[in-house]
């Protein structure tokens, strides 16, 4: 596997990746009375992306949110989003989705962690 810098973006998913998710997502339910709905707006803003040169809204298939998956981003956390694209490192089939928070609450540390390891 070849190593990108961060300026060397690849595709968002793999090819083996996306194979691997397709047998762990489901397509979205309609909500039933008090259910809540998927917690990503359809589509996405353009600027939720982190790619600046693409004005545009991104268009995607909504999933059950069931699955967890280890993520590989830096440190680089500002404005309530990651400054730099977030990759995909794998599913977490020992986690359930009650166990870690869907968003960030208002002025919460993505890393809360790390100031006193460091």
């Amino acid at each position: 596997m070849a190593c990108r810098g961060p300026d060397e973006e690849g595709p968002p998913l793999t090819t083996r990746q996306r194979l691997e998710l397709a047998t762990l997502l489901s397509p979205l339910r309609l909500p039933h009375r008090g259910a809540g709905t998927h917690p990503w707006p359809a589509p996405l803003p353009a600027a939720w992306s982190g790619q600046f040169d693409r004005p545009e809204p991104l268009l995607y298939d909504q999933v059950e949110p069931t699955v967890v998956a280890d993520i590989e981003v830096d440190t680089a956390f500002e404005h309530h989003r990651w400054r730099h694209r977030v990759r995909f490192a794998r599913p977490r089939a020992d986690l359930s989705v009650y166990d870690v928070p869907l968003l960030l609450g208002e002025g919460e540390d993505p890393f809360p962690d790390y100031a006193s390891s460091a």
